[in-house]
C-alpha cells in the first residue's frame, strides 16, 4: 500500500469530482426524507469530504486516478455508506 498514491487521489480534482458524482447518484436513490442524502445533495463537496478518506482506504485505491473505475467508486460508496453516515453524525430516517 502506498500512502503517497492514496494522498494523490484525495487531492486529485478529477477523482474527487467523480467521487462526488457517484455519491450524488447514490443519494438520489435514497427514500425521501433522508437527512444524510439530503445534505449530500445540498452541498456538492460534502459527500467527498465524508466519503473520501473511507474510499481511499479501501483495497485497490492505491492507483492513479485513471485506473480507478466507476465500478470501484460505486462499490466503495455502497460499502461505506453506513460508516460515512455514522461519521457525519446523521441519524438515519425511520
Amino acid at each position: 500500500m502506498a500512502y503517497a498514491d492514496r494522498a494523490a487521489l484525495i487531492t486529485d480534482p478529477m477523482f474527487m469530482g467523480r467521487l462526488n458524482a457517484c455519491i450524488a447518484n447514490e443519494a438520489m436513490g435514497k427514500p425521501i426524507p433522508d437527512p444524510f442524502a439530503d445534505q449530500i445533495l445540498r452541498a456538492w463537496s460534502y459527500g467527498g469530504q465524508v466519503f473520501g478518506p473511507l474510499i481511499i482506504s479501501l483495497p485497490g485505491f492505491d492507483v492513479p486516478e485513471a485506473d480507478v473505475t466507476d465500478g470501484m467508486l460505486l462499490s466503495g460508496v455502497q460499502a461505506t455508506w453506513d460508516r460515512a453516515q455514522s461519521l457525519a453524525g446523521i441519524v438515519p430516517a425511520p
